[in-house]
């Protein structure tokens, strides 16, 4: 009992850091790392969360897609990884299929965050502050609740129940959680559409979708092809607000 919840309380910790902070404390390396130290045994923490860290590397939650659960994956894969003794080779099977249920959890502590984001844009228009305040708490409660029920009966039920709940899902609600994630992805690139006021770097927009999309390129090789083109294109802005401003103290003073 005090394993779990001493386990659970630092997930809803690290999973506030990971909705808000991003400093990475949140990520595998790091959550691991944390559990080991709180359980004692900082070394197979350390050993879980480096493994983890490579298998989860490339996944990230952009705009409104939900991916796998990578906290919860590592952080109750680490606990049994501990607790039972077995070391990480017990991680590793556990985590990622652990990851996948969460996000389907996460799919639906989102859909009940619908409600607090309409009631939010309501009181915004209102002006009223408190009420918007009152909402987005009411958010984040909704997360830590589910972050905490996921963890403490993972923890407090064990490595059994865990692998019969997840072989119990069957396997359409699997494959509809999986079109509804397919989905999200494409909302949130509307939505990042509606808010990119900016007409001449909507171009841009596009590059990058088609990159990942049909080029293969991982979220590194995006990132590395995003900063070429930024650091390009800021080095002819400037270059062509220079030569502007040359030229209007050219025509100065030749007016002189």
């Amino acid at each position: 009992m005090i394993t779990a919840l001493l386990v659970s309380l630092v997930a809803c910790v690290l999973a506030v850091e990971g909705m808000n902070g991003q400093f990475g404390f949140s990520r595998p390396l790091i959550a691991a790392t944390i559990i080991g130290l709180v359980l004692g045994d900082v070394t197979t923490g350390v050993t879980v969360g480096v493994t983890l860290q490579l298998i989860f590397m490339g996944i990230s939650g952009v705009g409104a897609a939900v991916p796998p659960n990578q906290l919860i994956g590592t952080i109750i894969a680490t606990t049994f990884a501990i607790v039972s003794g077995e070391g990480p080779e017990i991680a590793l099977t556990l985590a990622i299929p652990v990851a996948v249920a969460a996000q389907a959890v996460d799919i639906f502590g989102r859909t009940i965050n619908t409600f607090f984001i309409h009631a939010a844009d309501k009181a915004a228009a209102e002006g009223n502050y408190k009420k918007l305040e009152l909402c987005h708490f009411g958010g984040l409660l909704v997360m830590i609740c589910k972050t905490f029920i996921i963890v403490f009966l993972a923890v407090y039920f064990g490595i059994d129940a865990v692998q019969g709940l997840i072989a119990m899902i069957p396997a359409q609600v699997l494959r509809g959680l999986e079109v509804s994630g397919g989905i999200l992805p494409a909302v949130g690139f509307g939505m990042l559409l509606t808010m990119l006021d900016i007409k001449h770097l909507i171009p841009f927009f596009f590059i990058g979708f088609a990159l990942a999309t049909f080029g293969g390129f991982s979220i590194v090789g995006v990132t590395m092809v995003a900063v070429s083109i930024a650091l390009i294109y800021d080095h002819f802005q400037k270059k062509s607000e220079n030569d502007t401003e040359s030229k209007d103290d050219l025509d100065a003073l030749m007016s002189e």
